[in-house]
């Protein structure tokens, strides 16, 4: 059984709780749900509040016919993108509801190899982030204490805002093995059971300070689709939580369609309207610009899920969106957070050499 069948295979599976009611449809193949709605206004700096200068650069660039294709500066430090996955795996372990892990983990990607190749800074790209790690800061470390009233022990899923807090608070943990004098944990590659396994107990208390060493200093609220493009432009992924749901084949350019709403009978009960749903976090990593309009590129964690064409060589798996659904997400739930400021690993023979010319 290929990778495809096998999603197809276990496509009733939902999370529970969290999952929007969905028919049987097109959308079965790809039932991963993770993303929590949020339950109350979410606080913080809003984009335009940290980054004002930044308003309307978006549209600057679209006069000058400039595309942003920040995934691009991961792919020059690891090659080829494999679209992340979240299960299940070819040995049958079932999926885990993390997405929110998935698309922080793949915007800390992106942000760092964009900071060294967009931004000039003496970093080196030490590895992808962790996105285990993530999962579990974001669900214990920073959602028990934002709200200890509000458990979701147990049962899958987290927040946006919770994952842009422990980036910021704490940081980024890697895929590889950490030790301590007295412990050691493998975060090599990943694996939906390992993710599963501390999502009610967190990272580990003595890797706290690690993750601290390499935080993402600056996450944003973005309200509306246009500050989303400005911070994409300005080199900032952009985390993307909302219920949004889409078709698995691009068109010519490269865009898929959002579901929309349904009209299906009830049997005695007559019709009824719905829209098939995701409730999901991606991340927003580039933005094209047409005559006719703004294309949003979107990396997914469902594996190659997808088919059609990929133009400017997209990764798999991953999609443009057109720019009154990029709007209508982002609005959605109001949960999407621009990633900035990534502190990496210097490259201490540069900064020496630096030295060197000062003094």
């Amino acid at each position: 059984m290929d990778r495809r069948q096998m999603i197809k295979a276990t496509a009733a599976l939902s999370v529970g709780a969290f999952a929007a009611p969905a028919l049987g449809g097109p959308c079965d193949p790809v039932h991963f749900y993770g993303a929590l709605t949020p339950g109350r206004t979410i606080k913080g700096r809003r984009f335009y509040q940290e980054f004002a200068p930044l308003r309307g650069l978006g549209r600057h660039l679209a006069k000058e016919g400039k595309n942003v294709f920040l995934w691009k500066n991961l792919e020059k430090e690891i090659g080829e993108i494999e679209p992340h996955y979240q299960g299940p795996t070819e040995d049958g372990i079932p999926g885990e509801g993390d997405c929110v892990g998935h698309a922080t983990a793949m915007g800390c990607d992106v942000l760092a190899a964009t900071d060294i190749h967009l931004r000039n800074e003496p970093e080196r790209f030490f590895a992808k982030a962790s996105v285990e790690a993530i999962y579990w800061g974001s669900r214990v470390e920073i959602g028990q204490q934002d709200d200890p009233a509000l458990s979701i022990l147990g049962r899958p899923g987290s927040h946006g805002f919770w994952a842009a807090d422990w980036v910021r608070k704490y940081g980024v943990l890697h895929r590889t093995v950490y030790h301590s004098a007295t412990d050691q944990l493998d975060l090599t590659g990943y694996h939906p059971g390992r993710s599963r396994s501390r999502r009610d107990t967190g990272v580990p208390d003595w890797l706290e300070p690690v993750a601290k060493a390499h935080p993402v200093k600056i996450t944003t609220n973005v309200e509306t689709g246009m500050e989303g493009v400005d911070a994409i432009c300005a080199g900032n992924p952009v985390l993307t939580c909302s219920s949004y749901a889409f078709r698995p084949e691009r068109d010519e350019r490269g865009f898929c369609k959002a579901y929309g709403e349904q009209t299906v009978r009830r049997g005695w009960r007559g019709f009824s309207r719905f829209r098939i749903q995701w409730w999901h976090a991606l991340v927003a990593t580039g933005v094209v610009f047409y005559e006719d309009g703004i294309g949003v590129l979107i990396q997914n964690s469902h594996g190659d899920w997808n088919g059609g064409p990929r133009p400017f060589d997209i990764p798999r798996g991953s999609f443009f969106v057109d720019f009154p659904t990029w709007d209508a997400m982002v609005r959605d739930w109001g949960d999407c957070h621009a990633l900035g400021s990534y502190y990496g690993h210097q490259i201490r023979q540069y900064r020496n050499r630096l030295h060197k010319l000062w003094r």
